[in-house]
């Protein structure tokens, strides 16, 4: 019969040395980060028009643009930069930098405009929009548990949430 000293030592042995294995492996795989590089002097621009009708103010909208990397050694995936926004009237112009990154490690390319909407649900009713892809026209209905933005009108009129509805455009100029 074994004794009860002998039990307690056996079982801390089975938490602890999991817990150890689990220390030693991770120290072993940890990536040391990497922080891409900021073109100082990017040149290589598009231009957006947002228009959301009825209108929302800038608090209320969030434009990022994503990058991915070119190359497979890249230890990132892909890095987002918030796009500024310049009123325009009732609409928004954007300056979306495709040279926003000097970073021979990953060669970032542009690669989506994420637009969000109200701020309450943290931007939680979004789309994206891949580049060189034309003018874009979605319905979105603002609700801070579940936003939703379609294609068609008809959809998001459909779809029983409450919420008021946006037409929103990005158009490229």
């Amino acid at each position: 019969m074994e004794s009860a000293a002998s039990s307690t030592v056996r079982s801390g042995l089975r938490i602890i040395l999991p817990l150890t294995l689990s220390a030693l492996l991770g120290a072993c795989v940890t990536v040391a980060p990497h922080t891409p590089k900021l073109n100082t002097a990017p040149a290589q621009t598009w231009f957006y028009l947002l228009d959301i009708e009825p209108a929302l103010p800038a608090s209320e909208v969030r434009v990022e643009a994503l990058y991915v990397p070119s190359k497979p050694e890249c230890p990132l995936r892909q890095v987002g930069t918030d796009v500024p926004l310049e009123p325009q009237g009732l609409n928004y112009r954007m300056t979306v930098y495709l040279d926003r990154f000097d970073d021979p490690l990953c060669g970032w390319r542009f690669n989506q405009l994420w637009v969000g909407l109200n701020e309450e649900s943290g931007y939680a009713t979004r789309f994206s929009v891949v580049p060189g892809g034309g003018d874009q026209t979605r319905w979105c209905r603002l609700n801070p548990r579940h936003g939703v933005c379609m294609l068609r009108e008809q959809d998001v009129l459909d779809y029983k949430v409450p919420g008021t509805v946006h037409r929103v455009r990005l158009m490229q100029q």
